[in-house]
């Protein structure tokens, strides 16, 4: 089925906004500010955390008090909200935004979008203090999380908030809640785009949580695209090889915290529901589905369970694509058939459509990705790593820039090699760059600078073939898209003549000494402190 984009009476160059008030969500005590802290922290010491937020909810009450929540009224899901996403995306520290009346839907029917799109967004999520909320707080806490992070097993409850509805038979459908058409080329409505596709393996007691696309095909039908090589796609040949159906619960209306683990490509094996409840630091409370007994978070907002049969497949897609194009057109994709749809009075689906580069996951993943590049590389022995970056202009995944500290002849090879590689960076990568300690990863100035005057091309430039890929790439032919190569860059100062390079101009030293003695020259409100 496909949908027509044009706008409706309610454009959104006119739609109504206003300020969310407590009245738009369930009563709760809202905190002073969105990290109210219980106590000072000692001197020397990290912060204290707040006590974590509950469900999407309580989330929601935190970025209002922070200022980060707009709430947008009379915004059409078939095309005003994806307009309005886009726009987000591509402004720098725009708004969370929770869209209600929806023209066609009860009011209270919400949809979520842009959560994790800022820094302060994103400390509220990972419930940090307010002076974490920046680059270097949110990359210290990712890199303390993934070397001292201890997974806590999800906790199962009798019942949650998701059971305040339960349709099954005659009352299950879709389209009672407002997905929108993200993209004007989309195939249809997609009510999954930051969902939680969870699907137990056959043989263990693994339990995979993955985000992928969810299309509607009708009201009782879905598709459930997943790329090659994934985690959820490897459970559910499994299934099929037995010849039985596969069961899934696909969450629609997930908490943002979830949302980033079940996006973040975790180890094989790993249980994201434990490893969120690690990083909350407080279990996930879980219920099961009364058809498939699949584990799933007790205050979703929206859970829809089914199965898949073999040899059942239902064209899907086009779909706008991370990338930013239409890139795997129309594709076939197996059938969830709906049991039954859970869901909490006025439920919330939680959005975020992919698009050109960045967008809301690629600016929260590039942290979490780059620490888990980190530890990955000092895991595979390539030693002295100072530094890694997983840029979101380029998605966070097609691009990883490294620093490395040369100890050893061979020694940024060997971080190229690696880090074009390891888990975390090597699907769907295109370009690796490693740099000394002394560029800043995280500036593209810095980075483009290093590339054009330490690389030569004919000595430090290598491609590799026949690596991870998908159909999601534009740039390979849609025949091959299985395989793709990689720009291996070797932008350090070259190791058999150091001693013998130019010396930089400007040193990171004398940068700081400058902001340090100069920097309040900056600030056009800063007094002369010299008197």
């Amino acid at each position: 089925m496909r949908y027509a984009a044009a706008r409706t009476k309610s454009s959104w160059r006119t739609i109504r906004e206003e300020l969310v008030t407590t009245s738009t969500t369930r009563p709760r005590t809202a905190p002073a500010t969105a990290h109210a802290s219980t106590a000072p922290a000692p001197a020397g010491a990290a912060p204290p955390r707040p006590e974590p937020w509950a469900d999407s909810r309580e989330w929601i009450e935190r970025a209002t008090a922070a200022g980060q929540l707009r709430v947008v009224r009379g915004a059409s899901w078939q095309a005003d909200i994806g307009a309005i996403a886009e726009m987000l995306d591509h402004t720098d520290g725009s708004p969370c935004v929770l869209f209600d009346d929806i023209p066609g839907y009860p009011s209270g029917h919400r949809v979520l979008i842009n959560c994790n799109g800022t820094q302060v967004r994103q400390a509220i999520t990972l419930g940090l203090p307010d002076e974490q909320a920046n680059h270097d707080g949110l990359m210290g806490f990712w890199r303390g999380v993934l070397d001292g992070m201890a997974p806590i097993p999800p906790v199962e409850v009798a019942t949650g908030p998701i059971f305040e509805n339960i349709l099954e038979g005659d009352a299950v459908d879709l389209t009672a809640f407002p997905a929108p058409i993200w993209h004007p080329q989309d195939g249809g409505r997609y009510i999954g785009t930051a969902s939680l596709n969870i699907l137990k393996d056959p043989g263990t007691d693994w339990v995979n949580v993955g985000t992928y696309r969810n299309e509607i095909f009708s009201p009782t039908t879905m598709g459930l695209y997943i790329s090659p090589g994934k985690h959820g796609k490897l459970i559910r040949e499994a299934w099929f090889d037995k010849g039985e159906p596969c069961p899934v619960v696909v969450v629609v209306g997930a908490d943002p915290l979830l949302f980033i683990g079940a996006a973040s490509s975790l180890p094989f094996q790993l249980d994201e529901l434990a490893w969120a409840g690690g990083v909350r630091g407080k279990a996930i409370e879980i219920v099961r589905g009364l058809h498939t007994g699949i584990p799933f978070p007790a205050t979703a907002e929206i859970a829809i369970e089914g199965f898949m049969y073999p040899g059942e497949l239902h064209p899907e897609g086009p779909y706008g694509e991370f990338t930013g194009y239409y890139a795997s057109g129309e594709a076939r994709t197996p059938v969830v058939h709906v049991k039954a749809i859970y869901h909490r009075n006025e439920p919330i689906i939680l959005g975020c459509p992919q698009g050109k580069p960045p967008h809301e996951d690629n600016r929260a993943l590039a942290y979490l990705r780059s620490a888990m590049v980190e530890a990955q590389l000092r895991g595979a022995g390539v030693p002295r790593i100072a530094g890694a970056w997983c840029p979101p202009e380029a998605a966070e995944r097609l691009m990883t820039v490294i620093a490395v500290d040369q100890a050893y002849p061979g020694h940024a090879t060997q971080a190229l090699v690696a880090g074009g590689q390891v888990g975390a960076a090597a699907y769907i990568a295109k370009i690796v760059v490693v740099v000394d300690p002394d560029i800043d990863i995280y500036s593209q100035n810095d980075v483009l600078w290093a590339v054009m005057t330490r690389c030569d091309p004919a000595r430090d430039i290598t491609i590799i073939k026949r690596a991870w890929s998908g159909p999601l790439d534009p740039a390979t032919h849609p025949d091959h898209r299985q395989f793709n190569s990689r720009m291996l860059i070797d932008a350090t100062i070259p190791w058999e003549w150091r001693e013998r390079f130019a010396d930089p101009v400007v040193t990171a030293d004398m940068m700081r000494a400058s902001q340090e003695h100069w920097g309040w020259i900056l600030d056009p409100s800063a007094k002369d402190p010299r008197g």
